[in-house]
């Protein structure tokens, strides 16, 4: 259930309108005008300076942030870009620069890394997110507030209206 009077806290699914600048004032994302964003509050399932400033807010609130690139998407780590061959992809994947991919770590886990140059045969990848390193501005209006369901804590991310399938 909704309300106005209902804090955002851990187990909330907030939806929001957001738009994210850079330091020079440009827009970087921002959520489409007739669907906000839903998340699960406390899940980490926004960048960890928001979150924290969300905390506590109710609905019609506008809040503003800063968040650091510590409380973002982390300083951006240097000398981390290695180069894959075109041909590790299925080839149905068309790489274009700025395209997430996963590579698999020495203990088998998943890691996202994104195309920063695609040359030939070869496409050079970042672990570092694009925004690593970037002072985040976010401007956001808390639409709504409500308990989230069992199945939502469970997964650890909101559910849009009628539920959720997993493919």
């Amino acid at each position: 259930m909704s309300s106005s009077s209902v804090p955002v806290s851990a187990g909330k699914v907030v939806a929001i309108h957001y738009v994210l600048r850079n330091d020079a004032g440009e827009i970087l994302d921002k959520s489409d005008e007739g669907s906000p964003m839903h998340y699960l509050h406390g899940a980490r399932n926004l960048v960890e300076g928001l979150e924290q400033k969300l905390e506590g807010a109710s609905v019609g609130d506008d809040v503003s942030v800063t968040v650091p690139p510590e409380k973002g998407y982390g300083p951006r780590n240097r000398g981390k870009a290695f180069t894959i061959s075109r041909s590790s992809l299925p080839a149905t994947v068309t790489p274009q620069r700025g395209m997430q991919l996963f590579a698999t770590g020495a203990e088998g886990q998943k890691l996202p890394v994104w195309i920063t140059k695609v040359q030939g045969p070869s496409l050079t990848v970042d672990p570092n997110h694009p925004l690593a390193g970037v002072t985040l501005h976010f401007d956001v209006k808390v639409l709504e507030v409500r308990d989230a369901t069992d199945e939502e804590k469970t997964h650890g991310h909101a559910h849009g209206p009628g539920g959720h399938a997993h493919g």
